[in-house]
C-alpha cells in the first residue's frame, strides 16, 4: 500500500508484484484481490503499462474475485468502479461506485469514483456533487491531483468557469509539476479570458515532461466533442499539438 500511495511507475510496478504476493500466500484474502484490481487501474491510467488490455484483464478479474470475496466492503466496490470507468465499462462503474456510498455513505473514494464515471459518461453536471463530495470527505488524498482535475473538468463543461480555474489551481499544488493538470489550469483560464495567465503557464509547460499517456485521454475518447474543443482551446492558447 506505501508503495501503491507514491503514485510513481516503479512504485506501482512494486506495489503489483506484493499484491500479487498476498494472493498466491493466500487466495481467499479480499484485500489482495481489492487492491491488485487498483493497482492494475493505476498502471493502465498512468500510461505505466506494456500491455494495457491485460493490465485491465486483471484487474477487472481481480476486483470481481474481491466482490465475491467480500460483498460488504466499499474497498471492494471502489476496485470494480474504478477499474471498470478505465475499461470503458462505464454503466457497472457507476453501479459499483454507488453500491460502495450505500455500505459506507461517508466513503470518499465511492463519491470521487460515482463522479469520475458520470464525468467520463459525459454527465458533467451530474459529476460535480460528488467529486466535490469526494473531496471534502478526503482532502489530502495522495492521487486529489487527479480527483481536482475531474472537478475542474465537470466544473469547466458545466460551464462554471471560475470554479473550474480554482479547482484546477488546487490539482496543481497536489503535484505542480504534472504536465497535463497544467492543461487544464490553461483552459480554465482561457474560459474567463485570463489569456495573460494562460499565456505564462503555456511557457511553463515547454519545459515539463509529457506524459506518454493521460489519465483524461480515456474521457476524450468517450467524448470526442469535448476533446476537440479542450484541443482548440489549448492551441489559441499557443500550446503546440
Amino acid at each position: 500500500m506505501w508503495y501503491f500511495h507514491q503514485v510513481t511507475r516503479e512504485t506501482h510496478l512494486r506495489a503489483r508484484e506484493l499484491f500479487r504476493d498476498a494472493i498466491q500466500l493466500d487466495p481467499a484474502l479480499p484485500d489482495g484481490h481489492i487492491w491488485l484490481a487498483r493497482v492494475s487501474n493505476g498502471i493502465v491510467a498512468y500510461g505505466w503499462s506494456d500491455d494495457p488490455a491485460a493490465d485491465l484483464h486483471e484487474g477487472m478479474q481481480a476486483a470481481l474475485r474481491g466482490v465475491q470475496l467480500d460483498e460488504r466492503n466499499p474497498y471492494s466496490h471502489y476496485g470494480l468502479a474504478i477499474i471498470s470507468v478505465f475499461s470503458g465499462a462505464l454503466d457497472q462503474a457507476i453501479r459499483a461506485a454507488e453500491k460502495a456510498i450505500e455500505i459506507s455513505p461517508s466513503f470518499a473514494l465511492g463519491h470521487l469514483v460515482l463522479g469520475l464515471a458520470q464525468l467520463f459518461s459525459g454527465r458533467a453536471a451530474q459529476a460535480i456533487v460528488p467529486l466535490e463530495h469526494g473531496l471534502r470527505l478526503s482532502p489530502f488524498d495522495p492521487q486529489n491531483f487527479v480527483w481536482f482535475r475531474a472537478l475542474a473538468l465537470a466544473l469547466y463543461f458545466a460551464g462554471q468557469g471560475e470554479p473550474a480555474l480554482e479547482a484546477a489551481k488546487r490539482a496543481l499544488k497536489v503535484r505542480p509539476s504534472w504536465r497535463p493538470t497544467l492543461e487544464t489550469v490553461v483552459l480554465c483560464c482561457m474560459a474567463i479570458d485570463h489569456m495573460e495567465e494562460a499565456k505564462t503557464l503555456v511557457e511553463q509547460m515547454r519545459h515539463l515532461d509529457n506524459p506518454a499517456v493521460d489519465v483524461f485521454d480515456h474521457l476524450k475518447k468517450h467524448n470526442p466533442k469535448w476533446a476537440e474543443e479542450m484541443s482548440t482551446t489549448l492551441r489559441k492558447a499557443g500550446l503546440p499539438e
